[in-house]
């Protein structure tokens, strides 16, 4: 999201407090701007690595088993998928609630009213929803192994295959428990830990089914291995949150995150329908050799999804931080969210037409028998797009008496609406009955959506033309591209990136993005290659400081401090106001837009210094501004005690910028 032309040209950044300006470059907007690109590009980068080495998982397979047996991997992978989603909706809802007080966002609710559902000490929650998900998901692999042989008749005709069915469950149950872990790892805003973990499964899984494989150990191997290698991401996955949760059994709690995730099941039951059980509806309609023809294909289609599911996926902890708060109370809610849903149809937009253009160079190096899935990939990857259009559409959108309810039920019709269209289309076309249904059943009520939204009193701003113009833009592109002759890969794949560089340039030329927003974009992408979105002088900040005032203050950053010395029923409120102080005078010395001390300063100290996870600093963020602190300033000083917690220990002695480059390097100095 952007901000205002008047604020990119002023620099003013509203909401500031009494009598002091936020004179941060392109506003507050610009600051989420930059955060929401990062966040962005690392689950662009994460999902789009997971996605390749799960393309590279594919084709190992039909390389060394053919289509046929890909066809009836994919009715096993869907088996584990199955028990992965039993066991996250009695889950992964609860935990995240109770935890963060926030939804998934996969959920597709408005979680503005959840704040109450957070528990009392979330890093106990968050231990205890560890240990039922650990013990959840053993029950769900102990059910498969108990029922292994009929569902290895049901699901491929074949009892024979009940041990490789087992092998399915534990995939299922792994994969479940990394669920999880990993989405804690993100809402705790910790994108490295993150990454490491989501990319773990991947790779291992990749190198496990390789493997065995190569051993010549066929079908029970490639689940197996990725199963094998599923189970060792999920160590790493809690080797990552090592700090961040105390294990404890307590019943009633666990019950409480069961109830939690409730209401949420028939939501993200449904949204698994469209974008799994595609699969098994083929699968009583079409061959097994085009049962694995179609899976490559879907799993290309997500590759073009990445884009704006990373877009989605970055919203998620960046909206119960106080950044987020701060935007919607500068710019208003239409403003705030007009804009985020225009760039990320914008986005959708884009995705597709990567598709378009570089779709049939992903077939290319796929074993040969896949060469005919080249004109269904850019049909997969509007499908693989429409279930987070339909979500973000639904979050960005409200009217008066618009209920969590009518999304649950929206959520069941999409679902059913794709099981029959699938069914009705698939005897008539064959697999591109799978995307046609998904498409039909999910961009209707996406419109549906926006225009109930737009004809109420709660409309957004929308970019209608500049959406539009890119629309048309991508779809004379992509048209243009499609009726050129076969070429060779590599000029295929010039031409491609040509056409898309062409196509990203006119979004500039045609004013889709309009040249007010210039600035402020220009301003987030060196903020992003430079690392801050600030123009905050450490130093300057530091040397406004008395010594001991700066060791105090380093200790509080570099180190945090015990709760209990600042919440506690003993905790000193005058010392943890005065650290507070101390932050705000070294902020203002170096350029940081933040308020003068406050009423709230003795909590904010708590907020900002406790050596708590990321769920407990939340809690406080959120009490803190139902008491009326300001969200503008508390994202201020969010962001100044994480970059001082970056600065090199010369800052803290009070060296200047220059004096410490001539330490480096001395010969300068001559």
């Amino acid at each position: 999201m952007t901000p205002p032309a008047e604020d990119v040209a002023s620099g003013a950044d509203g909401g500031a407090g009494p009598g002091r300006e936020r004179n941060q470059p392109g506003g507050t907007g610009a600051v989420l701007g930059v955060r929401l690109m990062r966040y962005s590009g690392v689950q662009g980068v994460v999902v789009g690595f997971a996605a390749m080495l799960q393309l590279a998982t594919l084709f190992v397979i039909g390389h060394f088993l053919g289509a046929s047996e890909l066809g009836r991997y994919s009715l096993l992978f869907f088996l584990a998928a199955l028990v992965t989603q039993v066991i996250v909706i009695g889950t992964k809802p609860g935990v995240l609630r109770r935890t963060f007080g926030a939804a998934d966002d996969e959920e597709g609710g408005d979680d503005d009213a959840d704040e109450d559902e957070v528990g009392a000490t979330p890093e106990r929650s968050l231990g205890v929803g560890l240990i039922w998900t650990a013990l959840f998901a053993t029950a769900g692999v102990v059910a498969v192994a108990l029922l292994r042989v009929p569902i290895a008749e049901i699901l491929l005709g074949d009892a024979g295959e009940a041990g490789t069915v087992a092998w399915a469950g534990v995939l299922g149950g792994a994969a479940a428990f990394m669920r999880v872990a990993t989405i804690v790892l993100w809402f705790e805003r910790r994108p490295t830990a993150y990454s490491i973990a989501e990319g773990s499964r991947p790779v291992l899984a990749l190198s496990g089914v390789t493997l065995l494989l190569a051993g010549g150990s066929g079908l029970d191997g490639a689940i197996a291995g990725a199963a094998v290698g599923t189970l060792v991401s999920c160590v790493i996955a809690v080797a990552l949150l090592y700090g961040s949760f105390v294990l404890a059994l307590d019943l009633r709690e666990t019950l409480r995150i069961i109830a939690r995730g409730g209401p949420r099941g028939p939501i993200l039951t449904s949204f698994w329908v469209i974008q799994n059980a595609d699969v098994f509806v083929l699968s009583r309609f079409v061959s097994d050799a085009d049962l694995g023809i179609y899976t490559l294909v879907s799993r290309l289609g997500f590759v073009g999804s990445f884009l704006p599911t990373g877009f989605r996926m970055a919203m998620r902890p960046l909206r119960k931080a106080a950044i987020f708060r701060a935007v919607e109370d500068q710019y208003g809610r239409a403003t705030q969210r007009g804009q985020i849903l225009g760039y990320f149809v914008l986005v959708c937009i884009t995705a597709i037409l990567i598709m378009v253009l570089l779709g049939r160079i992903l077939v290319e190096v796929a074993p040969p028998q896949f060469a005919d899935a080249a004109p269904l990939i850019p049909l997969a990857a509007a499908g693989m797009v429409g279930p987070p259009l339909l979500r973000t559409v639904n979050q960005q959108t409200s009217w008066p008496g618009k209920t969590r309810l009518l999304f649950i039920l929206t959520s069941i019709g999409a679902a059913v609406a794709f099981i029959v269209l699938t069914i009705v289309l698939a005897p008539k076309i064959g697999i591109y009955a799978a995307p046609v249904a998904m498409i039909a059943s999910l961009v209707g009520p996406s419109v549906w959506y926006f225009v109930r939204c737009q004809r109420s009193d709660r409309r957004i701003d929308f970019p209608y033309s500049a959406v539009a113009i890119a629309a048309g833009v991508a779809l004379a592109i992509g048209g243009g591209f499609s009726l050129l002759p076969e070429l060779p890969i590599v000029a295929e794949a010039a031409v491609g990136i040509a056409f898309l560089a062409a196509y990203l340039v006119l979004l500039f030329v045609l004013r889709v993005i309009p040249d007010h927003h210039w600035p402020a974009l220009a301003h987030m992408a060196r903020s992003v290659v430079g690392g801050r979105a600030d123009r905050f002088n450490p130093r300057r900040g530091i040397r406004a400081l008395e010594p001991d005032e700066r060791a105090e203050l380093r200790t509080a950053v570099t180190e945090r401090i015990d709760p209990a010395r600042l919440t506690g029923p003993g905790a000193d409120s005058e010392a943890a106001a005065r650290l507070v102080a101390i932050l705000r005078r070294a902020g203002r010395r170096g350029g940081m837009p933040v308020d003068n001390p406050g009423e709230h300063d003795a909590v904010v100290a708590g907020f900002l210094f406790a050596d708590a996870p990321t769920a407990v600093r939340n809690a406080s963020m959120r009490s803190l501004m139902a008491a009326g602190a300001d969200s503008g300033d508390l994202r201020a000083l969010e962001d100044l005690v994480a970059h001082l917690a970056t600065v090199p220990d010369d800052a803290w002695a009070g060296v200047r910028a220059r004096d410490s480059a001539r330490r480096r390097r001395p010969w300068r100095a001559r």
